[in-house]
């Protein structure tokens, strides 16, 4: 059995995708083109320098967008040295008018990454909708009748739920919670400051505790389906071994035929784990640089500039963190949810 026998045109298409997009950077294949099943071949080592790579060019990249708001707050901060020399009495109007350039500018900075964070998880679920079948399909032909009556309307609702989670509650909160901040930034006293909590937590923990809720409700189940489909196998080859003649060698043809198909099961499903590993580490490398960069940033002109700035800053960074956070949990989620189909799936052999 070879991966010649199973229709790989989806993973076929998204890893010509993945190479397609990162052509500058990915010297070797990771994979054997000409059979996608020998994971064994999966360069480990060239997919880590490759992610060293892209973090190199991201730190290049990202640099430009550090560069023109250091230069901006630098010269804010010049502006106030020198207008601290003369009269205040334009302080306070001009400090309001510089806020909301550096605002405006942040905020153009977040909806570029909310935007590309919003197409990374809508691909995140299109490419588990487009792999999952291919794996459903092995799990029924190889005996896991129950794994695949009940994980198939389980991953149906994760993909919903997840659509549910991102749209509705946890990207809007993060924009809301962004905009609220940097409001909260033109008044002098901290009118919104616990609303801008509120709606932070809410956008993360949300989506956290849907994370939770699925992973013990996989969890669960797939203890009992293992149980229920090595039971039914058993009961079964029990059953046909008492035929007479022919029984106990056709008993045995179908665990030799069962034991071959869960090895490329097996491929298939390791295939997909890395796929989506792939998948999710570039992007969260992309958003982690910049945010690191941006953290760097307060850091670095704290010592030369107003407070006030360096808030303006913390709100842009708060929204960043809460995009990675939410593209990790998501990217984790669907992860683990192909760990759990194939270790439930291969549990129906071990219980025999």
């Amino acid at each position: 059995m070879d991966g010649a026998s199973v229709d790989l045109s989806s993973f076929e298409n998204i890893w010509a995708e993945i190479y397609s997009q990162y052509d500058w950077l990915i010297n070797a294949d990771y994979l054997d083109k000409s059979n996608l099943l020998n994971v064994e071949k999966f360069d480990i080592v060239g997919f880590f320098q490759s992610l060293g790579d892209y973090a190199m060019h991201e730190l290049s990249t990202g640099f430009s967008q550090f560069k023109s708001i250091l230069i901006f707050l630098l010269i804010i901060a010049l502006f106030q040295n020198i207008q601290s020399s003369f009269s205040t009495k334009y302080e306070k109007i001009t400090n309001t008018v510089l806020k909301l350039v550096l605002m405006v500018q942040l905020f153009q900075l977040f909806i570029f990454y909310h935007d590309y964070v919003l197409d990374i998880l809508t691909r995140y679920m299109n490419i588990v909708v487009a792999i999952f079948p291919i794996l459903l399909s092995l799990i029924t032909i190889t005996g896991a009748l129950w794994n695949q009556a009940l994980f198939k309307p389980a991953v149906v609702f994760l993909i919903n739920a997840s659509y549910f989670f991102i749209n509705a509650i946890s990207m809007p909160l993060t924009v809301i919670g962004t905009i609220f901040g940097f409001i909260n930034q033109i008044n002098i006293e901290d009118l919104y400051g616990r609303l801008i909590e509120f709606i932070n937590k809410i956008a993360v923990w949300t989506l956290g505790g849907y994370f939770a809720f699925f992973l013990t409700l996989m969890s669960i189940q797939n203890m009992t389906l293992s149980f229920a489909d090595g039971l039914f196998f058993r009961t079964t080859q029990n059953l046909m071994n008492h035929i007479p003649v022919i029984g106990t060698r056709f008993t045995d043809t179908v665990v030799s035929v069962v034991s071959t198909l869960s090895i490329l099961r097996n491929s298939v499903g390791l295939l997909s784990v890395i796929t989506l590993v792939i998948i999710v580490a570039f992007p969260v490398i992309k958003v982690g640089v910049s945010l690191i960069l941006f953290r760097l940033l307060g850091a670095v002109i704290q010592p030369i500039i107003s407070k006030d700035y360096i808030k303006i800053l913390d709100v842009f960074n708060t929204g960043m963190m809460n995009l990675l956070v939410i593209m990790i949990i998501i990217g984790v989620m669907f992860i683990f949810t192909f760990f759990i189909i194939l270790y439930s799936s291969n549990m129906m052999l071990l219980t025999n």
